[in-house]
């Protein structure tokens, strides 16, 4: 039979392994939000505080803004207090010209810095048979030059939920609404380094004291054995005590 110390450490490990990575290095300022955005936005700001107890929140969203005035928001309401920067934008800008969003995206990089970027995908209106995948990729291209950026996926959200939109299958219903709220509020906790309550582990049961065969005996150990040698592998400064 392993021993009950073999099993005490292994249990330890998985234990370990379980838990949820530390949370993100600090964004500068004070850990505001500062929220930007179209009509979407004005639909989806009210359901995010439910999201971010104790978050200070910043909200400035004008229906019918293209990128171009979502960065006038910005501008307008922007302060260094705040840690992390939400710029909802692209919805009402030409999908034929991405290059619009991308301009405004590096705009709010060049003044936000080292702060935390939250850029969602985009569901809008395919214009003379043009859709929102130039945006998307604008999108992901910013987030890919620039680390630590987040990117809720609306676009996604909606393609398979079509049913928690409007007819104008543009803005979304109470439910979705509140479906993308919890999208961005995910994207700004990890912004703010907020990691997920650790999940509880049950503790393991010791079992009656049963007499397997010895040849299950003897691979149930050799498993041990090297489940514990792939584990100290992954931890080896935790067990140099054990030795």
């Amino acid at each position: 039979m392993p021993s009950a110390r073999k099993l005490a450490i292994l249990a330890a490990m998985l234990v370990a392994l379980a838990l949820p990575a530390p949370p993100a290095s600090a964004s500068p300022g004070e850990g505001g939000v500062l929220v930007v955005g179209d009509s979407l936005e004005e639909l989806t700001s009210p359901y995010l505080k439910k999201y971010l107890p104790g978050v200070p929140l910043a909200v400035n969203a004008v229906g019918g803004s293209n990128s171009f005035q979502i960065y006038d928001l910005f501008e307008e309401s922007y302060d260094p207090s705040q840690s992390v920067i939400v710029f909802d934008a692209g919805t009402n800008d030409n999908p034929a010209y991405p290059e619009i969003l991308a301009e405004n995206l590096e705009k709010v990089a060049a003044t936000a810095g080292d702060r935390c970027m939250v850029v969602p995908t985009i569901h809008g209106f395919t214009v003379n048979g043009i859709d929102n995948k130039g945006k998307n990729r604008v999108v992901r291209a910013f987030a890919a030059s620039r680390p630590g950026t987040q990117v809720p996926d609306w676009a996604r959200a909606v393609e398979m939920h079509p049913e928690l939109m409007q007819s104008d299958d543009l803005h979304p219903i109470p439910a979705g609404a509140d479906l993308r709220a919890r999208l961005v509020a995910q994207g700004i906790k990890r912004c703010l380094g907020i990691a997920a309550a650790a999940q509880r582990v049950p503790a393991l049961d010791s079992g009656p004291e049963l007499q397997p065969v010895h040849k299950l005996a003897r691979r149930e150990a050799q498993l041990l054995d090297s489940l514990l040698g792939a584990a100290m592998s992954l931890f080896p400064l935790s067990l140099a005590g054990d030795a």
